[in-house]
């Protein structure tokens, strides 16, 4: 939003609502930042004073103690086969979904959407029950069938909503021209719902990357946790040392931000830019 000399005061209160929410949003992230680069001496002497200098020693000391290479592989597999494979499913569901009708399709959404009404919580002793039965604990597969039953009902939903915006005289025409049913999806749908695929993408990747309670629960030993699980039980370990813990979650906010930055440029594409003449 740019203001020029003769803009509303409604534009202009607008604009400083949303610059006020826009600094309480990234103040504490900044302010974590830069605190991980003071000693924790610094840090209680003055908590809002930048640095003195740039101590590294936090970052070297945080990665050793948390196991954070093997941490962070471990979500990004977990975090980037529960994208994947929400995606593979989700995507010709909701084209379903959106485009074809067949009988009972209205009850069958409602069943999907259901799932976004389940609390993950009362689901845990069935889970946990089942997967022992399966000797599944302490396993990846252990997190990543309950992540997904928790991201296909919303990313259908969101994909759903995207597909119904298209024309379909795209669609049409291409059936015309002989493209089968799955050739429209994936050659003139698919690119034309790619804001809609960065929004899941970015749903599910901060949602699971964030997610502690079944991470704790379903992976007990060290070399299985993901950084959730790390990020809790390291804060109980280093209590006190607040530069430990600055720089731990300066460094597991990083793939967060890298992943935003990835795919934001989707929200502020049309999706039918260009697809049709008028």
């Amino acid at each position: 939003m740019v203001l020029g000399a003769g803009a509303p005061a409604r534009d202009v209160v607008l604009f400083a609502l949303l610059a006020l929410f826009c600094i309480a949003l990234f103040a504490p992230m900044v302010w974590v930042s830069y605190s991980s680069f003071k000693t924790d001496a610094e840090i209680f002497a003055g908590p809002w004073a930048p640095p003195t200098g740039l101590s590294l020693s936090g970052f070297v000391r945080g990665w050793m103690d948390a196991r954070m290479g093997r941490t962070l592989l471990n979500t990004l597999i977990i975090v980037g086969v529960s994208v994947v494979v929400t995606l593979l499913l989700s995507v010709p569901a909701s084209y379903a979904h959106a485009r074809m009708r067949f009988k009972g399709n209205s009850l069958l959404f409602l069943i999907v959407l259901t799932g976004m009404m389940v609390p993950a919580q009362s689901t845990i002793i069935p889970l946990y029950t089942l997967f022992y039965r399966w000797k599944w604990l302490d396993t990846f597969p252990s997190v990543i069938s309950p992540y997904l039953a928790m991201s296909l009902p919303s990313g259908i939903f969101l994909l759903r909503a995207y597909f119904r915006t298209i024309p379909k005289e795209l669609e049409e025409s291409a059936r015309l021209d002989g493209c089968t049913r799955f050739g429209v999806l994936m050659r003139i749908l698919v690119p034309l719902v790619q804001a809609g695929i960065a929004t899941v993408v970015i749903f599910v990747s901060v949602t699971l990357f964030n997610e502690l309670l079944m991470g704790m629960l379903f992976l007990t030993s060290d070399d299985n946790k993901t950084l959730a699980v790390m990020l809790y039980s390291f804060y109980g370990k280093h209590f006190g040392s607040y530069q430990m813990m600055f720089c731990t979650l300066t460094m597991i906010i990083l793939p967060l931000i890298a992943v935003f930055f990835a795919f934001q440029r989707h929200f502020i594409e049309g999706l039918t830019a260009g697809a049709i003449k008028e």
